[in-house]
């Protein structure tokens, strides 16, 4: 794929190089005596912007997590999947450097729903793992992963989880003018990448401003693409030709922006965001996923091969157009009404070299209401509405899926009863589903698909003691089959398959169990979560015998199905000395599942995980070090290859300083730092698309 390199890109390059050499000579010219510890300052209690009923991750049932600050920029790469890939119990679909969607407890695709402040992405990126997930991670202020079912909050395709992005894009609240930036590069990739924003507002009037740009080339990796297994497949001339050291294919640029404004004042606020967001990214391996028309024998060389060596590559565009707005205590007997509304113009179109294949489009809408009610007695609680519409049209010669219209409505009800040491919560959700055939009908006469799902949740949160707290959460929801696994019929480059739906398949039915205990406060921190998730009419792709245009047959199926797993972390915070604060830390994460089908195994099911760590503070100076072990995987399912296990040795290190009216840092972080070759599980490129090897990234990042 051909990258174009744009005026702002040399800037954000020649900018990086600047900004170091200015940080390097603001450090030394520094006066060099002991410099004064910062003042202990107490921070604020972040509500979790997820929870319609409001609270902090400690108040909530089920795990919660919120990422903010220093350690969201410590880690935010490329894509979300990569950002939050290394978080208890997720993993990333990666699907090279460009594409990569959150994996929760083993589940992810339709399962797993993120979502911008609390509406859908409206991407297309729960579809298909190569499609990506439409966000910027370096714009965005945090990060929250509710992990378990979160049907009852935001419906069918939230059954493994959510992840909500939270950015300003329409301010909720007055705020003084403040302006940020920040530019980086890596070595792997040759990564030119830079942000801004800017908030502000006069009187009642808000704004955000927003943008972003990055490029890379293709990136290093420490051997051959090909796995062994793979390579062990090619005659002596196809193995001369491969060259080590590069992934093929895994360029890519995207740019976009937002521009919110809004209304603030006591009663509430009102506001609208449009967002444009822009990539074009390479598929690793992805001339090798495209399917034969006939080669006639077996012989890879033959002259015709050459004709399936076009590089694939995705355009994708979406504008978003957004309407937010909140009333405070509109009338006596409610606390709290938020309106939000999405709509969303979605275009990804696959490239064969630069001849177009397959264009996807999407057109979504997004309605919600919440209304908190004033408390009765030791009683809150939150009714809500959602309203959804997505329109699906895919149009080429590997268009696996014909045009549909899904529509959603759901109401909910959530309770939470405060009894001092333990606070109880309840809630249901209403549901109907319907999926519609927009121009075309099956043989049989069907042409759509209705589903009527309800989800009952209970939970309590106990706190037995000054700083320790547990848990426990129960969720029944049901799950409507998606578009694909209903009217899938042709070929999926992605998946190397050719997929066939049943329009005959019902709702799947989860029992989950979770289970919590918490150390929150004081030097030692420690947290552990024990989950069970027993999955009627699991649905699921079941390979088959036959084979259709060169790929072999996958049918969407059921059956009952388990999932469970245990995710703990600990840290211990030393004392603090003249050498700075440290912090240690161990953690570690596993999920196992059975299927009533097969073998019994699940593929690509998460790996489990196993590291240790430590944070360091001093003065303006921050470090963290971690050490992964990414435990081999050989308990595979049915014609899915084993995957080694990898060690994962990361570091970061930034030094900050004040500089007039600006916050100014200067970061160096450190992955793959033993350049091992490493391998995904979780990935349909496992075997054609490793990681980066070693790879140090550079940059500066200022606040106004």
């Amino acid at each position: 794929m051909t990258i174009k390199r744009h005026a702002l890109a040399h800037a954000i390059a020649h900018a990086i190089a600047l900004s170091l050499a200015a940080a390097t000579a603001s450090v030394h010219a520094q006066d060099r005596t002991a410099e004064p510890e910062p003042e202990a300052v107490e921070l604020d209690t972040l509500e979790v912007r997820v929870l319609p009923q409001g609270g902090t991750a400690l108040d909530a049932t089920q795990p919660v997590d919120v990422i903010v600050g220093e350690e969201l920029d410590d880690q935010k790469e490329s894509t979300l999947g990569e950002t939050l890939d290394g978080e208890l119990g997720v993993h990333s679909t990666y699907f090279g450097p460009g594409a990569g969607r959150p994996i929760i407890r083993g589940l992810g695709g339709n399962r797993v729903r993120v979502t911008e402040d609390g509406l859908n992405a409206q991407d297309a990126s729960a579809l298909s793992p190569d499609h990506a997930v439409s966000a910027e991670p370096l714009l965005v202020d945090r990060i929250e992963i509710l992990r378990g079912p979160a049907t009852l909050l935001y419906g069918s395709t939230a059954s493994g989880g959510v992840v909500n992005l939270v950015d300003n894009r329409i301010p909720e609240q007055r705020q003084a003018f403040s302006a940020a930036a920040e530019v980086r590069g890596n070595t792997a990739a040759d990564e030119r990448a830079g942000v801004f924003r800017v908030d502000g507002g006069v009187g009642a009037f808000q704004f955000h401003v927003d943008g972003f740009q990055r490029e890379t080339d293709d990136y290093e990796i420490p051997g051959f693409a090909l796995s062994a297994e793979e390579r062990a497949e090619l005659d002596a001339d196809e193995l001369d030709e491969l060259e080590p050291g590069i992934l093929e294919n895994s360029a890519q640029e995207s740019e976009g922006g937002t521009l919110g404004v809004s209304l603030v004042g006591d009663w509430g606020f009102v506001g609208v965001a449009w967002k444009d967001f822009e990539t074009l990214y390479g598929i690793p391996g992805g001339h090798e996923h495209g399917h034969e028309e006939d080669h006639g024998d077996d012989d890879h060389g033959d002259e015709d091969h050459g004709e399936e060596e076009e590089a694939i590559s995705i355009d994708l565009d979406q504008s978003r157009y957004e309407f937010r707005g909140g009333l405070w205590q509109p009338v006596d007997v409610l606390d709290e009404v938020r309106v939000k509304f999405a709509r969303t113009d979605y275009r990804h179109v696959e490239l064969e070299g630069d001849e177009i294949g397959t264009t996807f489009d999407v057109e979504a809408s997004e309605f919600r209401i919440e209304a908190r009610h004033a408390p009765i007695g030791r009683l809150t609680g939150v009714i809500g509405f959602q309203f959804e519409d997505t329109e699906l049209l895919a149009v080429g010669e590997e268009a696996f899926i014909p045009g549909t219209d899904t529509q959603s409505k759901g109401l909910f009800l959530i309770e939470e009863l405060d009894l001092d040491a333990v606070t109880l919560s309840g809630g249901v959700r209403f549901q109907q589903d319907e999926i519609k055939l927009t121009d075309s009908v099956l043989a049989d006469g069907t042409r759509e698909r209705e589903f009527d799902l309800l989800t009952l949740s209970a939970g309590a949160v106990w706190r037995f003691a000054p700083t320790w707290q547990a848990s426990a959460n129960w969720q029944l929801s049901e799950r409507a089959p998606t578009q694909e696994e209903l009217f899938a019929d042709g070929p999926h480059v992605a998946t190397q398959a050719f997929e066939i739906g049943d329009p005959s398949l019902s709702e799947e039915t989860s029992n989950n169990v979770d289970i919590g205990l918490h150390k929150y406060a004081g030097p030692f921190h420690f947290r552990a979560d024990l989950f069970y998730n027993d999955i009627d009419d699991f649905v699921y792709l079941a390979n088959t015998q036959d084979v259709e245009d060169g790929l072999p047959v996958q049918v969407w199926s059921q059956a009952d199905a388990e999932f469970w797993g245990l995710e703990a972390e600990a840290s211990l915070k030393l004392p603090e000395s003249s050498a700075g604060q440290f912090e240690l830390r161990v953690f570690g994460d596993t999920v196992e599942a059975d299927i009533d089908a097969g073998n019994g195994n699940v593929p690509r099911l998460s790996p489990t995980r196993l590291g240790t760590g430590f944070d360091w503070h001093r003065g303006g100076w921050r470090a963290n070090v971690a050490y992964t072990r990414v435990f081999e995987v050989d308990d595979v399912a049915e014609f899915e290859s084993e995957t080694d296990g990898y060690n994962m040795l990361t570091a970061n290190l930034a030094y900050g300083w004040t500089m007039g009216a600006a916050d100014v840092e200067v970061f160096l972080k450190g992955a793959n730092l033993l350049d091992e070759t490493q391998r995904v599980h979780t990935s349909f490129l496992k075997d054609d698309a490793p990681l980066p090897g070693l790879n140090v990234t550079a940059g500066l990042r200022a606040r106004f």
